[in-house]
């Protein structure tokens, strides 16, 4: 299946600072995360921005300096800067693999966030179509080849393999997740994963039947929409391959070709948690008093030195390049 550039720019690298030689800066890419806009309640055209990828991405980084890059609007990479001093995880999930952090996205970014509305919910999978078989693809970082002078995102298709009407046996316990066949490797974690129908479904309005876009009906449904986050593949030891219990093992697994997805769902109660709502409506209730027009997640928190988190053990070596500077 085609998909548009947009696609491609809803997603930034997630990278840690190696060393500096002076002035310059150098950096590993580690993963993948992507962009999510929540539309302010109190300001016309106001946008709130944050960056999401896996829990384990940003515990595995942590106390580490961490940097998010992306494409440049008129050609190189720059960095996104992040507007909190730490990462917001679910808050009552432990199981959820989910990290966001309110981010400021630079005019000279060429970035698409992803709004909210496009999350798929339960009712979408009934009233749109979605099922098992449809075609799911995901974007993001293949650390074999990630671009020199620019970002080239990866882009993988597979199928939605299960929809489980409870939790499932998990390396981070029973868990709600998607099973999606497709493979995946170490840089796509936290990637965007996308769903489109294949079959149409037709929505009943009065007397009248249309598609779910709203317009007449058609031969195919639309670009799709968000599924969730890529965890990881699933593991499994070789030496268990044939026995009826699953023991999970990152670094010693064997890739079934089967891909664990979070839920859009548990991103969306991340973002909506309590703590973030009021940041969003202070923020609003600021930028309503001194007049401004719009507003974005980095007008919401303090600006401080970002990821305090515990420091992680391992990390796999990769070559070093030089990072643009800083904007």
């Amino acid at each position: 299946m085609r998909i548009t550039d947009d696609f491609l720019k809803c997603v930034g690298f997630i990278g840690e600072v190696t060393h500096k030689e002076g002035t310059e800066e150098y950096g590993d890419l580690h993963a993948t995360g992507f962009f999510v806009s929540v539309h302010s309640k109190g300001i016309l055209g106001g946008f709130y921005y944050y960056f999401v990828t896996a829990r384990h991405v940003a515990e595995e980084l942590a106390g580490r300096e961490v940097y998010f890059l992306v494409n440049k609007k008129n050609g190189g990479v720059m960095r996104i800067t992040a507007s909190a001093n730490e990462w917001s995880l679910h808050p009552t999930d432990k199981t959820a693999d989910v990290a966001v952090i309110g981010v400021h996205i630079d005019a000279d970014a060429d970035v698409k966030a992803t709004p909210i509305r496009e999350f798929i919910s339960k009712e979408d999978f009934h009233r749109f179509g979605f099922g098992l078989g449809d075609e799911v693809f995901t974007v993001g970082l293949f650390t074999a080849a990630p671009g020199t002078g620019r970002n080239f995102p990866i882009v993988r298709h597979g199928n939605l393999a299960m929809l489980p009407d409870g939790p499932i046996q998990t390396k981070l316990g029973y868990a709600d997740v998607y099973l999606v066949e497709a493979r995946s490797i170490g840089g796509l974690s936290g990637s965007p994963v996308w769903i489109r129908a294949s079959m149409l479904t037709v929505v009943k309005v009065g007397e009248n039947t249309i598609s779910p876009d709203g317009n007449a009906p058609a031969l195919m449904v639309g670009p799709g929409k968000l599924l969730g986050l890529m965890h990881g593949h699933w593991d499994i030891l070789e030496s268990e391959l044939n026995k009826t219990t699953i023991i999970h093992d990152r670094q010693k697994g064997v890739n079934l070709g089967i891909a664990i997805v979070v839920p859009a769902s548990k991103i969306l109660e991340t973002i909506n948690q309590t703590e973030l709502e009021e940041f969003r409506k202070k923020g609003d209730e600021m930028a309503a008093k001194q007049g401004v027009p719009g507003v974005d997640a980095a007008k919401s928190k303090k600006q401080e030195v970002p990821f305090t988190k515990e420091k992680f053990e391992l990390a796999l070596k990769k070559a070093s390049r030089k990072l643009p500077p800083k904007n």
